[in-house]
């Protein structure tokens, strides 16, 4: 019997045309999304391609006027470069660099002049060299306007490269404005730190180019502090009388805690107990070097001035007493060099306290030890007792 004849014998045949079907459309869509695939990955090549001759052909056509906008733009570009970028970062590079003071010294000082020297550097980056021409360097109080310099100073030519030492003598410079100047060494003597200004104009050489080149510091420097630490060493009574006149010899050590040298000669101070004036001393050829200073004095006491205020002076030195000392206080009274007063240094020092003790049997045994001489010790107290007994 043939298979149409029986019964369901359709219903397996319908179901594998079916499935034969289904299978020939999915090829169908497989065979379409794997042209498309192939379409998409053949497309770069010829867009840019395309891009590509597009470019030629539009760089053909229009060459001249990409090279004449090109050489607008240098024209304009380079000289900006040059007049304005080059000095703004030349300047820039001086405004950023420090000016450090090593050293300095006001020597040979005299009324309306004194020989200064500084000692600085300058650094510049690391593989810039530049050549500065000479220029003046003038010293200035920022907080006083206008700016008014109170010295000024020849800097000679120098080549900056990497850190470049520079030192600057100038002998008998001009004292510009004294008022200034007695200000800023004031500044200098009673503080701890003070500020000194500076500028000065030049021309910067980088190579073939010339920059203008402004300098203008503000010098952070430390300053003498009132010479903190001032101390008498030793002192000792003169019995009798040296022959010009003195009665009183000592040592003293003054600090110099700034970075100048100050010559300042011969020194005469007044010798007080608070505001008693018990005498002067003279301390000679007084040449202040950065650090301590051992000085030697000689001074005359008044011996009937101090006999006669003895219990004021005994009430004023009850503390120092009780610690086996006496306290003396040198005030500034003139300054000399080469005979010819100084007035700034006078008028400086005159305002200035240094304030001292003494161990008393320091000055008892210091005295005598001056008045044997050979002899023995009671004879040295005999002449100890007459000489007080005299005054």
């Amino acid at each position: 019997m043939d298979d149409k004849y029986v019964i369901g014998a359709t219903r397996n045949l319908t179901t594998r045309n079916e499935l034969n079907r289904n299978k020939h459309d999915k090829d169908l869509e497989a065979d379409t999304e794997h042209i498309e695939h192939l379409e998409k990955e053949g497309s770069p090549p010829g867009k840019t391609k395309q891009a590509s001759i597009k470019f030629q052909r539009h760089w053909k056509r229009f060459w001249c006027c990409y090279l004449i906008a090109s050489i607008i733009f240098l024209a304009i570009f380079l000289p900006v470069f040059f007049l304005v970028a080059i000095p703004a970062i030349a300047q820039r590079i001086v405004d950023g660099t420090d000016l450090p003071l090593h050293a300095a010294s006001l020597l040979d000082p005299k009324p309306d002049k004194v020989s200064f020297s500084l000692h600085t550097s300058l650094k510049v980056p690391a593989g810039l060299q530049i050549h500065i021409d000479p220029l003046k360097l003038s010293a200035f109080r920022r907080d006083v306007t206008p700016i008014d310099p109170y010295l000024a100073v020849p800097v000679p030519a120098y080549d900056l490269k990497g850190t470049t030492q520079i030192e600057v003598t100038r002998n008998d410079t001009n004292i510009l404005n004294q008022q200034e100047f007695v200000q800023t060494l004031t500044d200098a003597v009673y503080n701890k730190r003070f500020i000194m200004s500076a500028k000065g104009k030049t021309l910067g050489h980088l190579g073939a180019l010339k920059t203008p080149l402004k300098l203008n510091k503000d010098l952070d420097l430390a300053g003498l502090d009132k010479f903190r630490g001032f101390s008498i060493d030793s002192a000792r009574l003169l019995v009798p009388k040296a022959e010009d006149g003195s009665n009183l010899a000592g040592v003293a050590t003054l600090p110099n805690h700034s970075v100048f040298t100050l010559a300042l000669g011969n020194m005469t101070v007044n010798l007080k107990s608070q505001d008693l004036v018990l005498g002067q001393a003279t301390i000679l050829n007084v040449v202040l070097k950065p650090g301590n200073n051992t000085v030697s004095l000689r001074g005359d006491l008044d011996i009937d001035k101090i006999l006669n205020n003895i219990s004021d002076i005994v009430a004023a030195q009850r503390d120092a007493l009780q610690d086996g000392e006496l306290e003396l206080t040198a005030t500034g009274n003139s300054t000399t060099y080469n005979g010819v007063h100084i007035p700034y240094y006078e008028t400086i020092l005159r305002g200035l306290d240094l304030t001292a003790r003494v161990p008393i049997m320091k000055i008892f045994f210091g005295t005598l030890e001056g008045m044997m001489g050979g002899s023995d010790f009671d004879d040295a107290l005999e002449r100890f007792r007459d000489a007080l007994g005299n005054s």
